[in-house]
């Protein structure tokens, strides 16, 4: 059968001049999922993780502790693009990017992560280590010191007890958290010697302890008599109105579709922040950001991606800033056979699929070439297998694989089937994206040119991400094929839970993550043992078996590297954003005079 080819150009033209058009009458009913049947149209590499022996930051803090400022300063206020609205600003309700970034400003932990990786102090005095007696030697104790001049924002003491408190409500059953881990696999009890001491005891070694625990933590005066009230924090007004927090500033106010409002934290242990207030402008869509960006309205926009590039380079007051990251924009399959596709579940299928896929045209035409196809999961680390190539454009060993499993077009209508039944597979992403809704378009337009129909459908940023006791579509498993930025979980360090057998959400246990249904024995064995092995030598060699398995099986495509691209003002001073803990240092950025 024919096929008749455009230029990815001209076809990305088409799609977001559509997507334009559809913009101007957004509704404001309840999102549903948006359908689009199969057409035939057509940096720096990470730096080493945070250990226990890595020195800790020293920054300045903006006032010392003890000085408060005699009269108020001048109102100096930021604004902050967010094209996709928070869902909570409660820790363990979310796993959204843009709520952390929220939560960044408010609430703090023992330590956050800087622009070079680094443990940079909050809550804790020092950074636990076998030298200076915080890490056991056979990495089961941690012992933390408090600092004593930390208080909340309405000047309660933060105590070794809100630690414990954050604990036991990640790990209660009634909270109906985004997940418990680690919490639940490696802790085995938290003790508190006198108010700013916390022993953590660990069931085994968790090497990624650095960036897996205690990174922030809640109230337990605010909180926990809501949840003796209620029996759970589900539903806790501090949810979405956090009035009470520990960092540099306090949420004021938050307009749901509008905005939300940060300002100055007085009893921030460093001091009052240099800025007044952070004005975050939440808009619908990536096209509305770059218009606050264009007409001056944000000093920083958040999440760009490449092909904003030329545009940013013609706007005198701003520039584009690129900050390594764990991310990279990928396509999982759903490998539950009970609720995905049979044909998926054939390794063979897979292997045509992403064989079927110009990953660098998509690259190289919708993002101006400046990203680059992952060679694995953990590219440009120390934990990547550098023997591991990704997998070729090559359209007719794909259609070679697709015959060998069984899948041919007997009728002539463009689609293969095997048993009566048609090849077509249902791809989901969120909407609004812009480039995701053109590479889906792109792919579906590739996939037909083998004989695979797909079906797009796409879901609202907070019905895509909802967990499967929220009955969150991907959560639930209604997809084949599904698009997201993924990562490391505990990035820096390369830990990941997502394919755990364990981590498969159930009625029993709804908070799981693995929301792919990928349960190899082999890989869940490695998985496991990775994560409580020490030596780093043969915690490399793990990974390199890892890496081994997800590509030969096509458990993952990488479909490119997505470093975190933002757009700041010229005008900002002291604005140093990280790949994990974006705004660590809210409290010392400034204007330029």
């Amino acid at each position: 059968m024919y096929q008749k080819r455009y230029r990815l150009t001209m076809l990305v033209f088409i799609i977001i001049s559509s997507l334009i058009l559809s913009s101007c009458s957004r509704s404001t009913q309840t999102p549903v999922p948006t359908k689009v049947e199969p057409t035939n149209t057509a940096e720096q590499p990470p730096q080493p993780i945070a250990t226990a022996t890595s020195k800790p930051t020293e920054v300045p803090t903006a006032v010392p502790p003890t000085q408060e400022p005699t009269t108020p300063p001048t109102k100096k206020a930021l604004s902050i693009t967010f094209y996709q609205e928070p869902d909570n600003l409660n820790i363990i309700y979310t796993q959204m990017w843009f709520s952390w970034r929220a939560i960044d400003l408010f609430d703090v932990g023992l330590w956050n992560i800087d622009e070079k990786l680094n443990p940079v102090l909050e809550i804790a005095t020092e950074f636990p280590s076998v030298e200076n007696g915080g890490l056991s030697k056979d990495g089961r104790l941690l012992t933390v010191k408090l600092r004593k001049e930390a208080t909340w924002s309405d000047g309660a003491p933060i105590t070794a007890q809100d630690f414990i408190f954050t604990y036991q409500m990640y790990i209660n059953e009634h909270n109906t958290v985004q997940t418990r881990y680690p919490y639940d696999t490696y802790i085995a009890s938290l003790t508190a010697p006198d108010d700013y001491t916390l022993v953590i005891s660990m069931t085994q070694p968790y090497v990624a302890w650095s960036t897996g625990l205690f990174r922030r933590i809640l109230p337990k005066h605010i909180l926990e008599p809501v949840f003796q009230k209620d029996g759970t924090l589900d539903n806790a007004e501090w949810n979405r109105n956090p009035s009470v927090g520990n960092g540099p500033f306090i949420l004021k106010e938050w307009k749901s579709a509008s905005h939300m409002i940060f300002e100055a934290n007085p009893k921030y242990w460093r001091g009052r922040a240099k800025l007044d207030q952070i004005y975050i402008r939440i808009v619908p869509d990536t096209e509305a950001q770059m218009a606050a960006i264009q007409t001056g309205d944000t000093d920083i926009g958040a999440s760009m991606v490449a092909s904003d590039k030329p545009t940013i380079e013609k706007l005198v007051n701003y520039e584009m800033v690129a900050v390594p990251s764990a991310w990279i924009e990928c396509l999982f399959f759903n490998l539950d056979p009970k609720t995905g596709n049979p044909a998926i579940q054939d390794v063979r299928v897979r292997q045509a699929f992403i064989q079927a896929i110009d990953r660098q045209r998509i690259i190289d035409e919708l993002f101006y070439g400046l990203y680059k196809i992952p060679n694995t999961f953990w590219y440009d680390t120390p934990y990547e297998d550098p023997a591991i190539k990704p997998w070729s454009f090559d359209p007719e060993k794909s259609k070679s694989l697709l015959d060998e499993a069984g899948w041919v077009d007997s009728n002539g209508d463009g689609i293969r089937e095997k048993d009566g039944v048609d090849l077509k597979l249902r791809y989901s992403t969120t909407s609004g994206n812009e480039l995701r809704e053109a590479t889906q378009v792109v792919i579906q337009q590739m996939m037909a040119d083998v004989g695979i129909g797909i079906e797009i459908v796409n879901y609202s940023e907070d019905v895509f991400f909802a967990g499967f006791g929220d009955a969150g579509p991907i959560a639930l498993g209604e997809y084949d094929i599904v698009e997201w930025s993924d990562g490391a979980y505990d990035y820096p360090d390369p830990n990941y839970i997502y394919m755990l057998c364990s981590e498969i959400p159930t009625q029993d246990y709804p908070i799981g993550s693995n929301w792919t249904g990928t349960c190899i024995p082999e890989l869940d064995e490695l998985w496991q043992k990775q994560a409580i092995t020490t030596d780093r030598a043969e915690r490399i060699k793990m990974f390199y078996n890892i890496e081994k398995i997800m590509h030969e099986q096509v458990l993952w495509v990488g479909m490119r590297t997505d470093s975190d691209l933002w757009v700041v003002s010229k005008n900002l001073k002291n604005l140093r954003l990280s790949g994990v803990d974006c705004f660590w240092n809210a409290f010392n950025w400034e204007f330029s005079q």
